[in-house]
């Protein structure tokens, strides 16, 4: 492909725009590398200048990864997950492509501190379920979860079952527990040096982190669940409905007038 010179779009955007239309189509493979810099130079016939900045809008892009000492490569995929409904992380893995595998790397239990004693509505010193286990797609670590159950919920459980089953499921069918909401926060911070293990990623490299308690139609508490989510790897996605009526811009003037003739 040769890049049109006298457009207005700048070479180095053309020259993005080709290389996410191979990344799009499949031409350039997840996990494959990239030409170097040097290559695109010549192939293309434009500055190294041009080939860094179209290289670089692709890495803001989170298209492309560069690995220092090894070259750029094909970013794989992101996990997409949709906010409009509540699943377990292990059942939105379960449509992707590849082999998901959860390894259980903590099963037992513990007694709650008060943190997880008030997410559970325990008391502080109750037995729980605590289960550790970390994702992977395609042999990659994807996201750590630490998630605690009620010891009445969690004693029906097995460690091999929790091995290969989402813990939805296993309430359904172990615990007799139907879903029926849940309540979430959800933080972008700095990976810790254990977290950071986990997810294979340099200390401080940005993570997402979910702690979300999940009520059964009873309105009990079913599951504890601190999710971190490498931040490369996963976007949050959602439908937004705005509501004409309620949201009207009022001025700071007309707030104030209304407030002193209250």
């Amino acid at each position: 492909m040769q890049l049109g010179r006298n457009l207005a779009i700048p070479l180095y955007e053309q020259l993005a725009s080709e290389l996410r239309r191979q990344i799009k189509t499949g031409k350039l493979k997840p996990g494959g590398a990239l030409a170097p810099e040097t290559a695109l130079v010549a192939k293309f016939k434009v500055s190294r200048i041009t080939a860094r900045k179209a290289l670089d809008l692709l890495a803001d892009e989170g298209l492309i990864v560069r690995r220092q000492g090894k070259g750029t490569f094909v970013a794989p995929p992101k996990i997409r997950q949709d906010l409009h409904t509540l699943r377990g992380f292990a059942e939105v893995m379960a449509e992707r492509d590849g082999a998901q595998v959860m390894q259980v790397v903590e099963f037992g239990m513990v007694r709650a501190d008060t943190r997880v004693a008030r997410a559970l509505g325990v008391a502080v010193g109750d037995s729980v379920l605590r289960i550790n286990r970390r994702h992977l797609l395609s042999d990659d670590p994807v996201a750590f979860a630490i998630i605690y159950i009620p010891a009445a919920l969690g004693s029906s459980f097995a460690l091999d079952e929790v091995s290969t089953t989402p813990i939805y499921t296993l309430l359904a069918q172990k615990a007799h527990i139907e879903i029926k909401r849940a309540t979430q926060v959800i933080r972008a911070i700095a990976a810790d040096v254990a977290t950071a293990k986990e997810l294979a990623l340099p200390k401080s490299a940005p993570v997402m982190i979910v702690e979300r308690v999940t009520y059964s139609t009873e309105e009990k508490p079913v599951e504890f669940i601190l999710l971190t989510y490498r931040g490369d790897r996963h976007e949050l996605a959602m439908e937004l409905f705005r509501d004409a009526k309620e949201n009207v811009f009022r001025s700071r003037d007309s707030v104030e007038g209304s407030l002193h003739e209250s």
